[in-house]
């Protein structure tokens, strides 16, 4: 018998605080070492289905919708499915009212099929192929354009009416873009208030067939701060005052850190797009967002097994879907012990996931292998984990029940597939 067990009490204090920043809103610990979420057993969930294990929170989900809509308004909010667009996902974010940017045709369909509207998708993306394409035109979803090349591309395959988005970047004096960590990144668009975002509008204004329904736009990852998106809205509207026609729409993307105030960081925009344009003599945009993580991030955790262990350092299985081979993603992630108590001290330790620095955590300097550690803020980028063979599962909860979202990929499965 361990001492936790003698008394429970103590094993309660060795339990982490579960931040609900960083943490499924329905997560508590129950007995010494058992995690709950959705009402169901963590560690039951990682003996079922193998590890790791994707488990999602469904209110979480929903929490996170209502918490953006409430801010920016309706219909002014859709996911990214770069962030992840499972069809059960889909379809809670088609019940909360969402639109999505869709990066493929697939996307495209799944959005569909989950009951979203055609006229709240837009299709994004560098690299469309035809297909993607031609999936978007036939539905009527908008499509993000990034030059007036690519503008020319959509207008010969257009139906009058066509509604398009110029993917615009900040200029070259502003740092910071597309780079978590600072410095200049050159991305897809044109550089609002160049020479190629003019010609880029009015190629779109000379077509017959095309309508330009907004500027569209993405800063960076995991953000946490407003001056980043006010800067470039300021810059954007006075390219538009430039223009002397007005857009009617700002997609300032996603890139939101777990952290940002929501609702604060709508009325901060709102508040510079109305002063800014009144500078100017203009109408204010309306601002929307299109974030991924931030809708879907928080209400994910993975549970994986310790595979190695020692000098303060522990591996796990598998891998963390944004966490690229070689990143360090710590401070992004938090880890806990579960599936059993521990009475020993905790100790820092750097968690691995392969190449990848996953998280730097606290956790019982008793770790070893064959633990289960549960990791927190895994809920996007799902979708990134078909390279391989041996996807994890995806398991959603809610009420105390378990429902498979993406079933566990093995080779006996991938054979009778082929």
């Amino acid at each position: 018998m361990t001492l936790s067990e003698i008394l429970p009490s103590l094993g309660a204090s060795l339990r982490p605080r579960l931040d609900p920043a960083d943490w499924p809103l329905s997560a508590r610990w129950n007995e010494p070492g058992d995690l709950i979420v959705g009402g169901v057993r963590v560690a039951g969930l990682a003996a079922e289905h193998g590890t790791p294990v994707h488990v999602v929170d469904e209110a979480d989900v929903h929490s996170r919708c209502a918490e953006y809509v409430a801010a920016f308004g309706v219909g002014a909010v859709s996911c990214s499915a770069k962030g992840g667009l499972l069809a059960g996902a889909a379809r809670w974010i088609a019940r909360d009212g969402l639109g999505c940017y869709c990066g493929s045709a697939a996307d495209l369909r799944t959005a569909l099929g989950a009951g979203i509207r055609a006229d709240s998708l837009a299709l994004f993306g560098s690299g469309k192929s035809v297909a993607d394409l031609e999936a978007a035109l036939a539905c009527r979803a908008a499509v993000v354009v990034g030059s007036a090349a690519e503008v020319d591309a959509v207008a010969a395959r257009s139906q009058e009416g066509q509604r398009v988005l110029l993917r615009v970047r900040p200029s070259a004096t502003q740092r910071g873009y597309g780079a978590p960590a600072g410095g200049a990144r050159r991305g897809y668009g044109v550089r609002v208030g160049s020479s190629a975002a003019v010609a880029a509008v009015a190629t779109v204004r000379r077509s017959r067939k095309l309508v330009l329904a907004g500027l569209d736009c993405s800063l960076g990852h995991r953000l946490n701060r407003f001056g980043t998106y006010e800067s470039f809205l300021r810059e954007a509207i006075g390219f538009v005052a430039r223009l002397r026609r007005p857009v009617p729409v700002f997609n300032l993307g996603g890139g939101h850190a777990a952290d940002l105030p929501v609702g604060i960081f709508a009325a901060r925009l709102r508040a510079v797009a109305r002063v800014t344009s009144e500078g100017y003599g203009i109408e204010p945009p309306e601002i929307h967002v299109s974030p991924g993580r931030g809708l879907l991030g928080r209400a994910g955790i993975t549970v994986h097994r310790v595979v190695a262990a020692g000098d303060g350092v522990i591996g796990l299985d598998g891998d963390v879907p944004d966490c690229l081979p070689g990143a360090d993603c710590a401070g992004v992630h938090t880890a806990a012990l579960i599936g059993r108590a521990s009475p020993k001290p905790g100790r820092a330790f750097t968690v691995r996931c392969g190449d990848a620095v996953v998280a730097e955590a606290e956790l019982p300097a008793d770790v070893h292998e064959g633990d289960l550690v549960v990791l927190s803020g895994t809920g996007a980028y799902h979708q990134r984990r078909d390279a391989y063979v041996g996807r994890p599962a995806v398991i959603a909860v809610r009420g105390g029940r378990a429902r498979t979202l993406l079933p566990r990929e093995t080779v006996d499965r991938i054979l009778h597939d082929a």
